[in-house]
């Protein structure tokens, strides 16, 4: 698996994404603060960030490759949506998933039956679930993975 960067150098490459779900880390968050992680319809991840790298996104431009991005309304350490197709879930620590309404019910069942023992398991675990929703990739594929993968490219 690749996963893609996004930066501020290149965004405007990526105006029509057919994006399933992505995290959303405020600065200050568990994992990478400032990380945008995007799950398309055909399974690719995507990455950006907007607090730091060297061609860093502005935050301004992350609606142009995630337009319900501009429908959020951003708290101290979440994000909520006003848009109804789509769903927000609070990971812990600073990082919020949003996904499209269509696999929320579905990813809700996939939580009950991993049954957690603390918060940060799901953060690891939300991209194995929506690829597994989406009938794409590795459903194990994990934070970490793609941590790792990401490590490799730089």
């Amino acid at each position: 698996m690749d996963i893609i960067e996004i930066t501020e150098s290149n965004y405007q490459d990526y105006p029509s994404l057919d994006i399933v779900a992505f995290l959303h880390a405020a600065p200050g968050a568990m994992g990478e603060m400032g990380a945008i992680f995007i799950i398309d319809r055909d399974g690719q991840v995507y990455h950006a960030n907007y607090l730091y790298g060297v061609d860093r996104i502005n935050k301004d431009h992350i609606k142009d490759f995630i337009p319900v991005f501009a429908d959020l309304e951003h708290g101290l350490l979440s994000s909520n949506s006003k848009n109804p197709d789509w769903v927000s879930e609070y990971l812990g620590y600073g990082n919020t998933l949003v996904m499209l309404k269509e696999i929320s019910d579905g990813f809700q069942k996939k939580v009950q039956a991993a049954n957690f023992q603390h918060s940060g398991e799901l953060f690891q675990q939300w991209p194995g679930f929506v690829l597994d929703l989406i009938g794409k990739g590795d459903g194990d594929l994990t934070m970490n993975d793609i941590w790792d993968l990401l490590k490799k490219k730089s």
